[in-house]
C-alpha cells in the first residue's frame, strides 16, 4: 500500500528553495541589495515625511526623494540579477 492509497499526502520538494551548499555569491549579493533597499526606502520615506509635515524644508524633501530613488535603483539591479540567473 502506497502513501497516497492510505490517504497520507507527501509534501513535494520545492525547486525554488536552494540548499545551503548551492547558494552562491550572487545569492548573497541579492540578499545584501534587498537589505539595503529596505533600509534606504524607510530612511528616505522618513526624511521626506519629516520635510513635508514638520519643517516644510525642500532640501530635506529632496534628500528623501533622492534616497528613495537610489533604493529603487538598487532593487532594480537585484531584480536583474534574479532574472539573469
Amino acid at each position: 500500500m502506497t502513501a497516497t492509497e492510505e490517504g497520507i499526502e507527501i509534501r513535494p520538494r520545492h525547486s525554488r528553495i536552494m540548499p545551503e551548499e548551492k547558494r552562491d555569491v550572487v545569492f548573497k549579493i541579492r540578499q545584501v541589495l534587498n537589505l539595503l533597499f529596505i533600509i534606504l526606502g524607510v530612511a528616505g520615506a522618513a526624511l521626506y515625511s519629516y520635510g513635508v509635515w514638520y519643517r516644510s524644508n525642500t532640501r530635506i524633501e529632496l534628500m528623501g526623494t533622492v534616497i528613495v530613488i537610489i533604493a529603487v535603483v538598487m532593487k532594480m539591479s537585484e531584480c536583474m540579477l534574479r532574472m539573469k540567473k
